[in-house]
């Protein structure tokens, strides 16, 4: 509307200044008539004439003799007179009409700038109108959408306005105060599973962020557990699904006064529970988790009718996030179903093939750490001598007090740095110096290890003195993969033992497939062979069959004197254990008494094959 008026003013302010420009020319026609007339009067003085209208701009006469007379000249806008003067001649006389066009022209300018004024007025008020009227409700209507969204349930416009956003706003604010009213109910059913009436797989989440929090920060551990009805897609599909429903039911409400007021208990799968346990460490846990089993085994309508299983997970010994502590409970559970049923385990890396990334990044900071790994060296005895003839590198790792070194390479190999982790324990024990001359340095590796590139570069490239011991925690499934890794090394000097030979079949079976320089007997071999006649009976044949193959026998765990005596009477050619020498820094002592008893047999060694004969035997030397 505004700009049609504006229009219809500058139409109109045109329309007039065309009829001003009109009354200009007919007052230069009127000027230009008088001024004629008062050429006649005066009698044809053009100068006088001029002199009495000063707006004229020319004037000029032409008379029929051929005399003209000019003053002034013609240019530009001007109005023009011409007409007969007495005696013949022509009047020819202009006004100039631009001072008229600069006044009109002044004037158009004047009305063109009063109205763009208006114009951005205009504008600003419309503008300034909208954002207050519409625009700025609109935001605020939007924002208060999302605060409600988020769940501020007591956001309320309180708008005062009749129009159709003051209806809105009112529309809004009922329905906020609605939702706000049934928040509890509508938290129920978000968190609620409706079956059990435990809190559901999302609270039970919920609950175990938020007390992985606290603990965090009471520096206090707790325990996650779950629970699961054995066989019970079994039973449901038996009996029907209400008699599966009814012993959900059942197992939720023994659960839940089992547990009361000791934590959380929520339904976290079709026939799973889960627990969270503040303040419990694995003692506390295992408790709870079998007086929760044993609830959920009561609760069956007929007695005896129904097991349940449980795993358990503690922070911060387990796991230190909710994911880890849930996936190792997760194991621990499978492992107590494939143990038998009806029982509660609590995770065990030894025992549960579960890997979590925390657990791998956990391991990997551990065994970087520049005193992770601390080698010590225990002496292996020739018998015929008590002379150490070799030491074995042991490793001992620092950050879990406690637990054997066989943790830390089987939790390696899982993690996939065992590799890595048995190439370290070979520099460690290769940066020892000063063995004693004429002993060998024997390192263990395991089978997986010697096809490793982080292995291939810490060993040197002379070998000799090396003797490279195969562990058994691996079978050998590829025979001649292994040859392949291990002939190499042969021919760079290295000889090479197995490990626990005489622990079965597929242990005597690999002894014979390796080609082994010197083969050790399974320390529960050795354990007690002064009273077991089947031990006695089995060493001397192992002994027989290592004399036929050109090898050299170790007996490794000897513990006792008597133990010691019989090993040497069998020609047992090396002995190795707590009796002989304890493994410490380089290069421990032999047992002086042990040593002694050595040398008083000496004679049941006559015939035992040396190490370097072996050796020498084993190249055809």
């Amino acid at each position: 509307m505004f700009v049609v008026a504006c229009a219809c003013v500058y139409v109109a302010s045109q329309t007039s200044g065309g009829e001003l420009r009109g009354a200009y020319r007919d007052s230069a026609r009127a000027t230009l008539r008088a001024a004629a007339a008062s050429f006649e009067s005066g009698r044809g003085d053009l100068r006088a004439m001029m002199r009495n209208h000063p707006e004229l701009q020319s004037a000029s006469l032409r008379q029929p003799g051929g005399t003209d007379e000019s003053i002034g000249h013609s240019a530009g806008d001007a109005e023009r007179l011409v007409t007969r003067v007495e005696g013949g001649g022509t009047l020819v006389l202009t006004y100039d009409m631009r001072p008229a066009q600069q006044r009109l022209d002044d004037r158009n300018r004047r009305v063109l700038i009063t109205l763009g004024i208006l114009a951005m007025s205009a504008l600003t008020l419309v503008t300034f109108i909208l954002g207050r009227g519409i625009f700025r409700p609109l935001d605020r209507l939007r924002a208060a959408a999302k605060a409600v969204g988020a769940g501020d349930l007591g956001t309320r416009l309180g708008w005062r306005r009749g129009d159709e956003l003051g209806q809105l706003a009112s529309e809004f604010d009922s329905m906020a105060a609605h939702l706000e009213e049934h928040q509890r109910d509508l938290e129920e059913l978000v968190h609620r599973d409706p079956l059990t009436e435990l809190p559901n797989h999302r609270r039970f989440q919920e609950a175990l962020a938020g007390e992985l929090d606290a603990a965090r920060a009471r520096g206090q551990p707790f325990a996650v557990v779950l629970l699961d009805i054995d066989d019970f897609k079994r039973v449901n599909e038996a009996r029907g699904h209400p008699y599966g429903d009814e012993l959900l039911a059942r197992a939720a409400e023994g659960l839940s006064a089992a547990m009361r007021d000791v934590g959380v208990v929520a339904r976290v799968g079709g026939d799973e529970f889960g627990l969270v346990l503040p303040d419990a460490d694995g003692q506390r846990a295992y408790a709870l988790a079998q007086a929760a089993r044993t609830a959920v085994e009561v609760s069956a309508p007929v007695s005896g009718t129904l097991r349940c299983s449980a795993g358990i997970a503690c922070y911060p010994d387990d796991a230190k996030s909710a994911g880890a502590l849930l996936q190792l409970a997760g194991g621990a559970l499978q492992w107590a179903k494939e143990s038998g049923r009806g029982r509660a385990r609590r995770y065990d890396p030894e025992r549960v093939l579960v890997v979590t990334e925390e657990q791998r990044e956990d391991f990997a900071s551990l065994i970087a750490r520049p005193e992770a790994v601390r080698p010590v060296f225990q002496p292996i005895v020739a018998l015929a001598s008590g002379e150490p003839v070799g030491y074995e590198a042991l490793a001992r790792f620092e950050g879990k007090p406690g637990l054997p070194p066989s943790w830390w390479f089987s939790q390696a190999h899982r993690f996939g740095l065992g590799a890595a982790l048995e190439a370290e324990s070979v520099r460690a024990a290769l940066a020892a110096d000063n063995r004693p001359p004429g002993t060998f340095l024997s390192i263990n590796l395991s089978p997986s290890a010697l096809a490793s590139s982080h292995v291939r570069e810490r060993l040197p490239s002379d070998l000799l003195g090396i003797v490279l011991e195969i562990t058994e925690e691996e079978r050998v499934l590829d025979v001649e993969g292994l040859h392949r890794d291990l002939d190499p090394l042969r021919a760079r000097g290295a000889r090479i033992a197995v490990d626990d030979a005489g622990e079965g079949y597929a242990g005597l079976q690999q002894v014979m497939s390796m080609r082994a320089d010197i083969i050790k007997l399974d320390r529960a071999l050795v354990a007690d062979v002064n009273a077991d006649p089947a031990k006695v009976a089995l060493i001397g044949s192992l002994v027989h069959f290592a004399r036929s193959t050109g090898a050299a026998i170790c007996a490794e765990g000897i513990e006792t004197l008597d133990e010691l005596r019989v090993l040497i009477h069998l020609g047992v050619a090396y002995g190795q254990g707590w009796a002989l020498g304890r493994p410490g820094a380089p290069w421990p002592r032999v047992n002086a008494e042990a040593a002694g008893l050595c040398r008083e047999l000496r004679s049941a060694q006559a015939k035992i094959v040396p190490l370097e004969a072996a050796g020498q035997m084993r190249r055809g030397a």
